[in-house]
């Protein structure tokens, strides 16, 4: 064998992999220290020494927007005969990322990519595998996900391309019991593991800010806990357990198996920047704007500093002390008897200054230009003087939201991929799936083996755009209101006109479309579904758009249409822009009344 492939050699090759990831660990850390702040860690501090957490008011914007909801998958196919199963697939996949929390585990994703890199993992309990989320155990045949955390990852220390190393995998905890009741393991070197208290290499990890390290000794030694590394191997499609070369090597593998999953392997990734060409770590979006942040601080903490030194001295001539007495002790409204005012007067020194303040305003301008306008996106702040130019910077702002929509919807989409992959070629597999039948029921399907079709190479699985989105409660029911006003009568006026014309018109299809692009497609699912509608708009045409013939237009006809110019029940929705506009006159508008009820 090569004497690169022995395993102390690996190994070796692994520990450089750590080393090479140390310095951006290091940046990770001090990030999230910033934005969690300081007493988050800490049992108390210094008043004024972080009072403004700028990292976490991004963030905080940033999350909620782009997912605030479980995300509904769609699984596609170019063969029609695949076409059945792959929506019981979609049901599938959305079953499973509902019962593992898939929206708070996004969440919790999207907030690692912001730090730095965000890592997913999603796999299958078989027998025999060593698998442990967080501190459980998953059952054999279960599909788990799980976030890996930067500082238990690791790659090849010379890739410049993470999807292109020759090896990927994470740290674990696990007790070493459970190692030794795990069939296909080398128990001998199991027994040699250095217990995980004995680790030294992470004491500068991100999850040490909240716990003590004579507490992490004490419970790693009663459970015995032991540090192995899993890594997934692209070339020999394996997975390979090893001991952490931080703390020991051996002469041999403590476990070999073949990896069971996607060829895409285990892991997936999510960052909001783009790649660097030739390295594998993307640019952390908090990076860009950590400095910043940290000037905004200081520039306050000094106005701090000045506010409280700010004080009042009363000055007074030596024959008026009785006066200067009667000035301190007197209180608002208080009358003074003195023959010479002047000889007493207040003078202040110190107190906040103004060109500290303007130049907090420029940090908070340049913070907030270089984070991607989290106060526009908040809606707490706007630089613009009209309503025109407030539309216009709105746009903008979301422009940089929408692309992070599209980046997290990819990366969902990949995971469900893998998800997928699972269903498809599990042999087992009998899923209980509730689907909504042609009516308003919801009927019960499985998804079992006999109906697999094709190969999960023929199925790409797409996140429904905006299902992880969330409308505010009012622009709701605008956008309802505008719906079953406007969009409704206008496309069943148009449908009517098509079939008259003999042009397939599907009304269904039409309005499901348009209320998915309005965010309101749950809504519409739950008023429109009607088996008996067909009929039903057949004998309303048949009475109303046929034997009315072609003489004075009708509402129902094309020449009524014509005639009110559009549909005459239609209502105009006003945009937010025009109620702003419309709130903004109200004041007049009754100024003007007045006047003209005086003249």
């Amino acid at each position: 064998m090569n004497d690169m492939v022995k395993p102390r050699k690996v190994q070796e090759v692994v520990k450089s992999g750590y080393e090479r990831l140390q310095k951006f660990r290091k940046a990770r850390a001090m990030f999230i220290r910033e934005a969690v702040g300081q007493y988050y860690a800490d049992e108390y501090g210094v008043t004024g020494e972080q009072p403004l957490n700028l990292i976490f008011s991004a963030i905080r914007a940033m999350i909620p927007v782009i997912v605030s909801r479980n995300p509904i998958n769609q699984v596609e196919t170019d063969i029609l005969a695949y076409k059945q199963y792959a929506e019981l697939l979609s049901l599938g996949i959305d079953k499973v990322e509902r019962r593992c929390d898939v929206k708070n585990l996004i969440r919790r994703w999207a907030v690692s990519a912001m730090f730095m890199l965000g890592i997913m993992k999603v796999g299958i309990a078989a027998t025999g595998d060593m698998i442990q989320l967080g501190d459980s155990l998953i059952d054999p045949g279960d599909i788990y996900m799980e976030l890996v955390s930067f500082d238990d990852w690791v790659i090849d220390p010379i890739c410049t391309n993470i999807r292109e190393s020759s090896f990927v995998g994470h740290a674990t905890y696990v007790p070493r019991q459970y190692l030794l009741d795990t069939d296909g393991l080398n128990h001998d070197l199991i027994l040699e593991l250095p217990t995980a208290a004995d680790n030294t290499f992470d004491n500068n990890a991100v999850a040490n800010l909240t716990r003590q390290r004579s507490g992490v000794y004490e419970m790693e030694t009663v459970q015995d806990m032991v540090r192995v590394v899993e890594l997934w191997v692209p070339g020999t499609n394996a997975l390979v357990t090893i001991p952490d070369p931080h703390q020991v090597t051996f002469d041999k593998y403590i476990g070999v198996r073949e990896y069971y999953g996607p060829d895409s392997g285990p892991y997936e990734y999510l960052s909001f920047m783009p790649p660097i060409d030739d390295n594998p770590i993307p640019v952390a979006p908090v990076s860009l704007y950590f400095d910043l942040a940290r000037a905004a601080n200081r520039a306050f903490n000094k106005q701090l500093e000045k506010a409280e030194g700010q004080r009042d001295i009363v000055f007074y001539r030596p024959s008026h002390a009785d006066v200067a007495q009667d000035v301190v002790e007197s209180r608002d409204g208080d009358t003074i008897a003195t023959d010479d005012p002047g000889a007493v007067h207040v003078a202040s020194f110190g107190g906040k200054d103004r060109g500290t303040s303007e130049w907090l305003s420029e940090l908070h301008y340049h913070f907030n230009y270089m984070a991607g306008n989290p106060d526009q996106i908040q809606g707490l702040k706007s630089d613009a003087r009209s309503a025109t130019q407030a539309n216009i910077l709105q746009s903008n702002a979301m422009i940089a939201v929408e692309d992070a929509k599209d980046i997290l919807y990819d990366a969902t989409a990949r995971v469900g991929e893998k998800i997928m992959w699972y269903l498809h070629h599990d042999p087992l597999i009998n899923m209980v799936l509730a689907k909504r039948g042609p009516g308003q029921e919801t009927i019960e399907v499985r998804l079992t083996p006999e109906q697999r079709r094709g190969d999960a190479a023929d199925f790409i699985v797409k996140v429904k755009p905006k299902s992880m989105g969330k409308l505010d409660p009012a622009t709701r029911s605008k956008r309802i209101m505008e719906f079953t006003v406007n969009v409704i009568p206008a496309i069943l006026n148009s449908a009517m006109v098509a079939m008259q014309m003999g042009v397939p018109f599907n009304v269904q299809s039409a309005l499901t479309m348009v209320a998915e692009e309005l965010e309101i497609g749950e809504w519409l699912q739950e008023i429109f579904h009607d088996p008996q509608y067909q009929e039903k708009l057949m004998t309303y045409m048949t009475l109303g758009g046929v034997q009315q013939g072609l003489g004075k237009g009708t509402p129902i006809t094309q020449e009524g249409i014509m005639q009110q110019g559009g549909y005459p029940g239609k209502q105009l929705i006003e945009t937010p822009i025009q109620e702003f506009r419309q709130q903004a006159q109200e004041g007049a508008n009754m100024q003007q009344s007045l006047i003209q009820g005086l003249y």
